[in-house]
């Protein structure tokens, strides 16, 4: 029986399934002349059978294989859910440490604050336009002489330069450390800049007199930031 099987798998194999195809066609053509409607019937039942049988037991070899379902198994992974995953906490920056404004050059000659002190505006401070400047000196009302005001940018470029003449002090205290004399005077300004568009530093120069290569003298800086 497995011989018979084996043979019938190779031709099976050899003709391909056309040839079946075709055998099955002759094969019920001649039952159909030879037979009566009836049994017709039944021959091309068993002949069906067999042709199923033999096809599905033909494998490599000539052994029989269970027949393929075809199923595709398909394997999903599902991530976790959103609550579930570890969060990480960013760690804050430390804010910077806020840096002198760097625009004033270095002071050729310092004015002592018993000689000379400017009381507004405080260094670093951001001014709009028009901005008060205020101060004392302690010899600045002999000969009415007063100080000089002097704005550089962050060049060094000469913005301008202006006298302040010394004002009445009555009804007036002067700072605590500052040296009192008969022309102890305090002296302010309102100053404004043309051409101011952004925020802008300057370096505010007060000074007591220049040398005569035009070197000021006893001066006082103030940095600060000038906005439109």
């Amino acid at each position: 029986m497995h011989e018979a099987r084996s043979e019938a798998c190779a031709i099976l194999a050899r003709a391909g399934p056309a040839t079946r195809d075709n055998a099955e066609r002759y094969t019920n053509a001649m039952f159909a002349r030879s037979m009566k409607p009836t049994r017709t019937l039944v021959g091309l039942t068993v002949l069906a059978l067999g042709v199923v049988i033999v096809g599905a037991g033909c494998g490599g070899g000539g052994e029989a294989h269970p027949a393929s379902t075809g199923e595709v198994i398909v394997v999903t992974q599902t991530a976790p859910p959103a609550s579930s995953l570890p969060r990480r906490t960013a760690t804050p920056s430390p804010a910077p440490t806020p840096s002198p404004l760097q625009v004033c050059a270095p002071n050729p000659d310092p004015a002592p604050p018993k000689v000379l002190q400017m009381q507004e505006p405080q260094p670093g401070q951001q001014l709009k336009i028009p901005f008060h400047v205020r101060g004392w000196g302690s010899n600045i009302g002999a000969n009415n002489k007063g100080v000089a005001l002097g704005i550089v940018d962050a060049k060094q470029s000469i913005v301008q330069v202006l006298n302040l003449p010394p004002q009445p002090n009555t009804y007036r205290l002067p700072p605590p450390d500052l040296e009192r004399t008969d022309n102890s005077r305090p002296f302010a300004a309102d100053i404004v800049i043309d051409g101011v568009k952004e925020p802008t530093p300057y370096c505010l120069w007060i000074y007591l007199e220049t040398t005569p290569e035009g070197r000021p003298r006893g001066v006082v800086q103030v940095p600060v930031v000038v906005v439109p």
